[in-house]
């Protein structure tokens, strides 16, 4: 069996990767502590491994920044994008970042798969998130994998056509343990049910008529 690793950040999509991996591939999970990374994404990692039953990288970043932690950036999301609540998550080069530590992890690990949880609506914004994009870092990677005799590891993106309810529908498919999965952008004891992240799950649930067993443990 092929092995995978998949990028693991303790919400929704990446959870639902990991259950659609643990499918087809012998798994291993990475996750990445950037600056000022939420304590919930941490726990929600944590939680996620522990109930698929594989192992976590965690690797420290500390020089990685969202937007609304750097000064510089923050004030210039201020004054340019301050209607748009997704620019606050915004990180320079962060695929290109994620990615390239992922496949160094890949070819020591010799797996042949790193899975991302890109969805349709991320790609409407992140447009480092798109198939063009990861298409460009495969041929890349192909080019420098010197210890997988012929066959370099490769990114997959199993949700790149889905939207939010298609992920959710799957997720439950799956059985991915959703309670414990963290999408809000906001450190604290419940979801904020403001930020874009929330507003998405949120509408998505609503959509599809059941309630949102994260909300539900919470509560």
């Amino acid at each position: 069996m092929d092995k995978a690793l998949v990028l693991l950040s303790g919400g929704l999509d990446s959870a639902t990767c990991l259950y659609w991996a643990k499918e087809r591939f012998a798994v291993s999970a990475i996750t990445f502590n950037y600056f000022g990374r939420l304590q919930n994404e941490k726990r929600a990692t944590h939680l996620l491994a522990q109930a698929a039953g594989i192992q976590v990288i965690g690797v420290d970043i500390p020089f990685v920044k969202e937007a609304s932690d750097s000064e510089e950036s923050r004030k210039m999301v201020v004054e340019k994008y301050a209607n748009d609540l997704r620019w606050a998550a915004y990180v320079p080069a962060r695929n290109i970042i994620f990615y390239s530590i992922a496949a160094h992890y890949a070819e020591y690990l010799n797996a042949k798969w790193i899975v991302g949880g890109h969805n349709r609506h991320d790609v409407s914004f992140f447009k480092d998130a798109s198939r063009q994009y990861i298409e460009k870092l495969n041929s890349l990677f192909a080019e420098s994998c010197m210890l997988c005799d012929g066959r370099p590891y490769q990114i997959v993106l199993p949700l790149a056509e889905m939207d939010r309810k298609d992920v959710i529908a799957l997720a439950h498919r799956l059985h991915v343990p959703i309670e414990v999965t963290w999408s809000c952008h906001r450190e604290g004891g419940d979801p904020c049910g403001n930020c874009y992240a929330c507003r998405q799950r949120l509408e998505a649930f609503s959509t599809l008529g059941i309630n949102d067993p994260a909300l539900e443990r919470s509560q």
